[in-house]
């Protein structure tokens, strides 16, 4: 609407100046018709140069002023066209800005999301893993066994791993009968390995060590200090299974063909209520 009232008031000046220079000219013709050509040569250069500068001046002028008029209205137009274009980039930039955030936040997010789903699973290996030497070693009964699967199940990651921190806690002996459950079963001390390896993996990690709690829990919490007994066990039963064999090596004189149930020792030496100390 603005744009059709200056383009009006435009065309409307244009007509008006026309106008009264047509109407000037008009005047000016007939002034000098009335001098004739002969009266217009009778005249002194003086006095016909301020003839004709009298007759064309009005109509410089008034075209002189219009066109003065029209740049400066084009100039402001290019201004505002120069700084509504600013603006427009600015908006831009503030928009770009404003989705480059949004992408940081979106990757940090995901980042984090990645990290929890790494550790969750990490937690639910090392949990498998200390249920299997719980379940073979009979730390826990079976129906132990299930409670302590619903109790993680529900949020406690670490009722897998109490018992042991309890059993070691409550009897002295529990460490030396530990590493002969371990030392008696293979596939308990492989479970054992595996455990201390995923926590050790899991300490490498970067994002785990970039939270100080989650580094906290990784050095001093419950799955640590079940770490400490396996790697402390499993370096037992690694002297111990060194001396067996040589001892086995010396008796039965280099003979290599010893089954793999010798090698692999007799079945699991489960702990006996009676073993406890008070």
């Amino acid at each position: 609407m603005e744009n059709n009232v200056k383009l009006i008031l435009h065309w409307s000046v244009f007509v008006l100046a026309v106008a009264v220079t047509t109407g000037w000219l008009v005047l000016c013709f007939a002034y000098l018709s009335r001098l004739g050509w002969d009266g217009l040569m009778s005249l002194e250069p003086g006095a016909l140069a301020a003839t004709l500068a009298a007759a064309a001046g009005p109509p410089v002028a008034l075209w002189l002023i219009l066109v003065v008029t029209a740049q400066r209205q084009e100039l402001l137009s290019l201004k505002r066209a120069v700084l509504d274009f600013g603006l427009a980039i600015r908006r831009g930039q503030d928009h770009a800005e404003s989705q480059r955030r949004a992408l940081l936040e979106i990757s940090a997010a995901s980042q984090r999301q990645a990290a929890k789903d790494g550790l969750a699973v990490t937690l639910d290996d090392l949990a498998s893993h200390a249920s299997v030497v719980a379940e073979r070693l009979g730390v826990l009964e079976p129906d132990g066994i299930a409670q302590a699967w619903e109790r993680y199940g529900s949020g406690d990651r670490w009722a897998l791993m109490r018992p042991f921190i309890a059993r070691a806690a409550a009897e002295t002996d529990f460490g030396d009968r530990l590493a002969g459950a371990l030392k008696g079963d293979a596939v308990s001390q492989l479970a054992a390995n595996a455990f201390v390896r995923g926590l050790d993996l899991l300490r490498g990690d970067g994002v785990a060590g970039e939270q100080k709690l989650i580094h906290e829990i990784l050095e001093d919490g419950p799955v640590a200090q079940v770490g400490r007994l396996f790697t402390k066990e499993a370096a037992v039963v690694a002297e111990s299974d060194g001396s067996n064999a040589d001892e086995d090596q010396a008796d039965n004189g280099g003979d290599q063909s010893v089954s793999i149930e010798d090698r692999l020792g007799p079945q699991p030496t489960l702990f006996q209520p009676e073993s406890k100390t008070a």
